[in-house]
């Protein structure tokens, strides 16, 4: 048998490059508008105002919130309220088929029409009892909804006298400042003159003392110079000749 001969592979050629992509080239910021550019530029924040600028008013604001108490008890009027409202309708209907009962058994006159009739008064007397006692809780609900407001008004008014007395002490602290100023100003005039009849009357013993003391020291210099002045006179006055005594001299004596 003949060998069958493999076909060899044709040798392929280089694959054709295929066209890069180009990645779209970036683009820079678009030129601003006149518009955007305006808009751009920054708002001056606004300032508040300096400090001691003005006088800070002092505002009371009470918020008196309504009480829990006060909130619980309306609840409780609405849930009694509506449990009356309830009951009464129950005994209505409950009436109504009392009577449609007591006719049935007047115009029958069977067992059990009057089983029904006796059933009818149990019912009725039942929702009576039900009525009767919801108007009870309706009443109860309303006194305590009645004493929860009055109590809610005390509280409301130690609010409000609370944060009256805190507007109050707040007042005070901002005009202390002032207040402060005033009497030491106040004080400070009172002080000046006090002190300035203080000074006067010391100033005038004091000067009648160095007065004293002056004269004092003025007798004692013109007691001085009178003394220097004697002493002076004394000195310049001649000295009277006397008779010498004592031997004759040499040539008186040749002489004789």
């Amino acid at each position: 048998m003949a060998v069958a001969k493999k076909k060899t592979a044709a040798k392929r050629g280089p694959k054709p490059k295929t066209a890069e992509k180009k990645t779209p080239a970036k683009r820079g910021p678009k030129p601003k508008t006149a518009a955007a550019k305006t808009a751009d530029k920054k708002t001056p924040a606004k300032r508040g105002p300096k400090p001691g600028s003005k006088r800070t008013v002092v505002k009371s604001a009470v918020v008196v919130e309504e009480n829990k108490v006060v909130e619980a008890a309306k609840k409780s009027v609405e849930r009694t309220d509506a449990a009356l409202a309830k009951a009464e309708e129950a005994l209505t209907k409950a009436n109504d088929k009392k009577a449609a009962a007591a006719k049935k058994a007047q115009a029958t006159k069977t067992a059990t029409a009057k089983r029904q009739l006796d059933t009818a008064r149990a019912a009725v007397e039942k929702a009576s009892a039900a009525v009767t006692e919801a108007k009870a809780a309706s009443k109860t609900a309303k006194f305590e909804l009645k004493v929860a407001e009055i109590q809610a008004s005390v509280d409301a008014n130690a609010a409000k006298s609370a944060a009256k007395v805190a507007e109050y002490a707040a007042s005070l602290e901002a005009k202390k400042a002032a207040d402060l100023a005033k009497a030491l100003a106040a004080y400070e005039a009172k002080w000046l003159v006090s002190r300035a009849k203080s000074d006067k009357k010391k100033v005038s013993a004091f000067a009648k003392k160095e007065e004293a003391k002056g004269k004092v020291f003025g007798r004692k210099v013109r007691t001085k110079i009178s003394a220097l002045k004697q002493q002076q006179a004394t000195k310049a006055k001649p000295a009277t000749k006397g008779k010498r005594r004592g031997r004759k001299p040499a040539a008186a004596k040749a002489s004789s």
